[in-house]
């Protein structure tokens, strides 16, 4: 059950006509002495704006939606700190809560604050939960999970799988381009049945990729009109192909301008099943969190996020 909102100016010893301090839990996944340094800038952005911050870290990632579901409720906003399976993995507990996310982008990839338009500088980003601007964005389900980006299976399961932490760690973004690299020269392919809102289609992929938003993968679009808040799921579906051909491919699959390729399946919907001739693992926002076969669905409007452009 979702807490009642907090009384903002109870306990609050503003002096008369000052705004009422708000208060936030502020997680992060991971505080190295530098980071702490950057947050402490980002702490006085929020004091100065009337909201008091309280920080906690954790080294496990796994420990933040429990912090999350035993403290949420007592403050008026949550603050994340991290990359984007921090941020997704988190989700269900932050959507529980009932309160507003404001987010700190500190992964590889970002996609998700590049999705909202917010800034991967802490400080500036701390400047928009400051402004108080928020936005309703929907999130995707797959199986009783909630996701941010992207659910897909195939190649980008075996990208996942040899991105390591520690290549996150010491090349960066570069990571995911040398270990998509790797991938594509499997070329693994698999049977397919799609029903996207109840329209079956079967194929041979492989790779299929399903998105909540418009970003995913370093800055891949999912399809150049994606948006976190059009009500929609975007489905695309690769068929195998010779490597040559992905590399040429590969400009054209960034920017989303696939639809009209031959033989890329590209479809819209609120709910999709993929059912597959073997079961296969799903990367779900970088993660490997499901299974075939599997049902996803958009929750439209489902999150309140600080972003710039809200209202």
């Amino acid at each position: 059950m979702t807490a009642p909102p907090r009384d903002a100016g109870a306990g609050d010893e503003s002096a008369p006509g000052d705004l009422p301090k708000r208060r936030a839990l502020l997680l992060v996944n991971r505080m190295s002495r530098r980071g702490r340094s950057r947050l402490d800038g980002s702490l006085r952005i929020l004091a100065d704006a009337g909201i008091a911050a309280e920080a906690k870290s954790s080294e496990d990632p796994c420990r933040i939606p429990e912090m999350i579901r035993a403290h949420g409720g007592d403050y008026d906003l949550v603050v994340l700190g991290g990359g984007d399976g921090t941020f997704s993995f988190a989700l269900d507990a932050v959507l529980a809560s009932g309160r507003p996310l404001g987010i700190l982008p500190m992964g590889n990839a970002n996609d998700f604050a590049r999705t909202l338009g917010i800034p991967t500088d802490c400080d500036a980003a701390c400047r928009i939960i400051a402004e108080g601007a928020t936005r309703r964005v929907d999130v995707g389900w797959i199986d009783g999970t909630h996701f941010l980006n992207v659910a897909s299976m195939g190649l980008s399961v075996r990208i996942a799988r040899r991105l390591t932490n520690d290549r996150k760690q010491r090349w960066g973004l570069f990571a995911y381009f040398a270990c998509a690299w790797e991938a594509v020269h499997k070329r693994r392919s698999f049977d397919a049945r799609i029903i996207c809102d109840g329209v079956a289609t079967e194929l041979r992929s492989m790779q299929i990729a399903v998105g909540n938003g418009r970003f995913y993968g370093g800055g891949m679009t999912i399809v150049d009109d994606a948006a976190i808040d059009d009500s929609r799921l975007d489905l695309y579906a690769l068929p195998r192909l010779p490597g040559w051909r992905l590399l040429v491919l590969l400009p054209i699959l960034r920017w989303g301008l696939h639809r009209p390729v031959e033989n890329i399946l590209s479809l819209q919907g609120r709910e999709i099943r993929i059912e597959t001739g073997r079961p296969l693992a799903v990367n779900v926002d970088g993660e490997v969190r499901a299974r075939t076969p599997a049902t996803l669905r958009v929750v439209p409007r489902a999150l309140t996020v600080f972003a710039p452009g809200g209202g």
